[in-house]
């Protein structure tokens, strides 16, 4: 990913790093690499679509750093990468144990052989003028082999010790690559998680922050697709507006699942006029999906939803542009559902 000299790789950074800072760009590993990637011109197509998404959102959303990350410096993604080590670490420590149980079971069976032997030698007619010696001697075999047995089993145990406490690294480590991704799995859009990173991002830059509107949507009478179909008929719904609202997805437009059955888009730039018409065409749009069975091909219901629209004051909080948004969509609720309404 990185060539050249210690010389050229120097003076990238000493480049890189400042157009970083000015951006308030996090300084993680996948940024540097982008960056780094930025001020070498090894990739044209990246640097126009970095100087697009700084262009209109005065920074580089994380949702949008991971994607360039995957399309321009490593097609598998870090992600990806995380996983396979883990899985790699799985199938080495499964192997392990796999090695100390078959010698386990190994010294077992020696040591049933070891049992099967002495008592022969102790049941057998020599036993009884044996001496005390034999006696002895067939003692200490019997020592010895258990002694080898329970050394055995304890390297075992050890061995099964260790592995518990590996799955249970792997297990958090797995917890937080979910916790730490950037998509919501059903619906194909951000998830919430991105929607309060980036928001905050895009409103904490002061007089550089640039021009936000906040669109919140919820699905109208979601309930009722899980109360009469199903959940996985509400599973589908989602799934189709999660499509829909990815179509109108693009630089300066970002779309999240918020929660359940509601959803945000973040407009960065433009005017509050331009935002409205675009989440105006996206209700109709939303108004003119079909849902149907599968298996019949039957329309089994209409979808719509509300929208509330708000555009940030000057100096105003992310907690505050939600809460106004929200009471938009609220209005839009209330008066009858299936509208857009803007917030003062």
């Amino acid at each position: 990913m990185i060539s050249g000299s210690v010389e050229q790789a120097a003076e990238r950074l000493r480049k890189a790093v400042p157009i970083m800072v000015k951006h308030g760009i996090p300084v993680t590993p996948l940024n540097y690499a982008l960056w780094y990637t930025y001020v070498a011109n090894e990739d044209p197509t990246l640097n126009q679509r970095i100087d697009d998404i700084v262009a209109a959102y005065g920074t580089i959303p994380v949702s949008k750093a991971e994607d360039l990350f995957k399309t321009h410096i490593s097609p598998t993604g870090s992600q990806e990468l995380a996983l396979g080590r883990m899985k790699d670490d799985l199938e080495q420590m499964v192997q392990g144990i796999g090695k100390d149980l078959h010698a386990t079971i190994a010294g077992t069976q020696s040591f049933n052989s070891l049992l099967d032997e002495c008592s022969r030698d102790l049941r057998g007619p020599a036993s009884v003028s044996a001496s005390i010696d034999d006696v002895f001697g067939t003692v200490e075999k019997l020592l010895q082999g258990s002694t080898a047995m329970h050394e055995s089993t304890a390297r075992f145990e050890q061995r099964l010790g260790a592995a518990n406490a590996e799955i249970l690294r792997l297990r958090n480590e797995m917890e937080a690559l979910r916790q730490n991704a950037m998509h919501d799995e059903l619906t194909g859009v951000y998830n919430r998680r991105a929607f309060d990173t980036e928001l905050g991002q895009f409103m904490g830059h002061g007089d550089r922050a640039p021009v936000v509107h906040l669109a919140m949507l919820d699905i109208d009478h979601f309930k009722q697709f899980n109360d009469r179909f199903g959940h996985p008929v509400g599973d589908r719904v989602l799934s189709l507006v999660g499509a829909q609202l990815n179509n109108v997805a693009r630089v300066g437009v970002s779309v999240y699942r918020y929660g359940g059955e509601e959803f945000a888009l973040i407009f960065c730039g433009g005017t509050l006029k331009q935002a409205a018409e675009l989440a105006e065409t996206l209700r109709l749009s939303i108004e003119r999906l079909v849902l149907k069975d599968s298996r019949t091909g039957e329309r089994l219901a209409h979808i719509t939803a509300s929208i509330g629209l708000a555009s940030r004051l000057p100096g105003e909080s992310a907690a505050d542009l939600v809460t106004r948004s929200d009471k938009a969509l609220y209005e839009a609720k209330a008066s009858g559902r299936n509208r857009l309404c803007q917030a003062p």
